[in-house]
């Protein structure tokens, strides 16, 4: 069955909307972050969509706008897309926000399209295996990747009581643009003991 055929009887969405997203062919759903450390190697990154019309509206509605209700079909084509891999994990572990930036928003976009690929996979998702103790500025207001690289650095960190030794981690977010955030997420997973770290985006800015 294909995406359009798929969605349109489990998500009630008319083939004509779904023809016109941006979804990527399997040889474009893989690719490597931007490496930024020179003690690790690149992180593997899984994306399903090209950060095209209607998508970005729709993925900008979920960050900015409450637009909650697009997290169901977002998280599924994020699920699909992962499942053309034969990769295995042990946890789902969303990107975290800063606690000022989760109190002025309400919610975690990457935690909302995480849980579920979490239940479709039955295995945990780690929510509090990560956090974000820095409030950083929006990496979307920087257009330098160097800027971006600086602002993000030491950003995360595995809390003291929360353990991801040997996990196999799969690192969900919401948009790729650069690599730098799911990059110094992974690094710190990494550091930490997770045995390996691959991120899944529901689309990607960057031509993979």
């Amino acid at each position: 069955m294909s995406h359009v055929s798929y969605f349109s009887v489990c998500y009630h969405v008319c083939s004509s909307c779904l023809t016109m997203l941006p979804f990527k062919p399997y040889s474009e759903q893989i690719a490597h972050c931007i490496q930024h450390d020179d003690s690790l190697n690149p992180i593997l990154a899984i994306t399903a969509m090209r950060y095209e019309e209607p998508i970005a509206s729709a993925l900008r509605t979920l960050k900015f706008r409450e637009g909650i209700y697009y997290a169901p079909i977002l998280s599924f084509m994020m699920y699909k897309a992962l499942q053309s891999t034969a990769l295995t994990f042990d946890a789902v572990v969303p990107v975290p926000l800063s606690k000022q930036r989760l109190l002025m928003r309400g919610y975690n976009q990457a935690e909302i399209l995480a849980e579920p690929i979490s239940r479709r996979l039955d295995i945990p998702m780690l929510s509090q295996s990560l956090c974000r103790p820095r409030n950083t500025n929006q990496q979307s207001r920087f257009r330098d990747p160097l800027r971006r690289a600086q602002n993000i650095t030491g950003a995360f960190e595995v809390p003291e009581d929360q353990c991801v030794d040997e996990l196999r981690i799969l690192l969900v977010d919401d948009v790729l643009t650069t690599g730098y955030t799911l990059h110094e997420a992974a690094s710190t997973l990494l550091k930490s003991g997770a045995s390996c770290v691959v991120a899944l985006t529901a689309a990607s800015r960057r031509i993979l």
